[in-house]
């Protein structure tokens, strides 16, 4: 492999882990600023975390509010199994012979984890629109078709990382 192919990949298994970790704390910091705004201090909703403002429907209901907060907290645990399964991915693989069963599952991983977010996020816009209905706004943007359009693309992949596993198995055999 060269120099260079191998600098960039190596550099992004470094922003993997950023982001691995990154992403972890911050669903750490929204579920620990969730519990201190319902257990100790009511106003914490005003800023949950990094300007999010949910006083609002915590005010208005704190079963609605803590749905809302669910499905943030459930959307960023899955975006940090992802990052997590792309490390994965890192560690399994081998530049020589890339395809592999364990590569492969991985990859399929990711698309399930990406369809199980898309679907979450269409489901958690569709709640917020009835809630915004309702009278409160909820200042959350779901990305339900983004994920959903990433699980198509990452599911297609796995499907020709399956095949390249089948062709150099058979490869192997027939050497």
């Amino acid at each position: 492999m060269k120099p260079q192919s191998t600098f960039v990949l190596n550099l992004m298994h470094g922003v993997f882990w950023v982001v691995f970790i990154g992403l972890c704390i911050q669903t750490g910091a929204i579920l620990i600023s969730f519990f201190v705004s319902l257990f100790i201090n009511p106003s914490g909703a005003q800023d949950l975390y990094m300007g999010l403002d949910l006083s609002e429907l915590s005010s208005f209901s704190v079963e609605h509010y803590a749905g809302v907060v669910s499905f943030t907290v459930y959307l960023l645990a899955m975006k940090a199994y992802m990052a997590y399964l792309v490390i994965q991915i890192f560690r399994k693989i081998d530049f020589a012979t890339p395809f592999s069963p364990a590569v492969a599952l991985l990859i399929t991983k990711i698309s399930q984890a990406a369809l199980q977010a898309g679907v979450v996020a269409l489901i958690a816009g569709s709640y917020c629109k009835w809630l915004t209905k309702s009278g409160v706004a909820v200042p959350v943007g779901w990305s339900g078709g983004e994920f959903l359009f990433l699980a198509g693309i990452i599911f297609i992949i796995a499907q020709v990382f399956k095949r390249g596993t089948d062709i150099q198995s058979e490869h192997e055999l027939t050497v």
